[in-house]
């Protein structure tokens, strides 16, 4: 998996607000009307993304690493990402 791909599917698909202005890149996502971050990349990562940023990305989404490559790959789309975020939020 691709940094690229991270970025786009939390921006393009999921709708994060990114916010770019510090040392890293944050993304938050807007679920019941409260905002959580889910995701930060550094300004500089480039290419194959390494296994702790994808671990920690999806576990901010509150999926499994395989849900996080499925949502990459198109198999799991927005609404289904808010039903099993809903259905695993405290």
């Amino acid at each position: 998996m691709d940094y690229r791909d991270i970025r786009a599917t939390l921006v393009s698909k999921l709708e994060a607000i990114v916010d770019r202005s510090g040392d890293h890149i944050y993304f938050y996502l807007t679920i019941d009307g409260h905002d959580f971050r889910v995701g930060k990349l550094s300004h500089s990562s480039r290419g194959q993304a390494v296994d702790y940023v994808i671990d920690d990305t999806a576990r901010r989404l509150k999926l499994r690493k395989r849900e996080f490559v499925s949502l990459v790959d198109c198999g799991i789309d927005k609404p289904q990402h808010e039903r099993i975020w809903r259905e695993r939020a405290p």
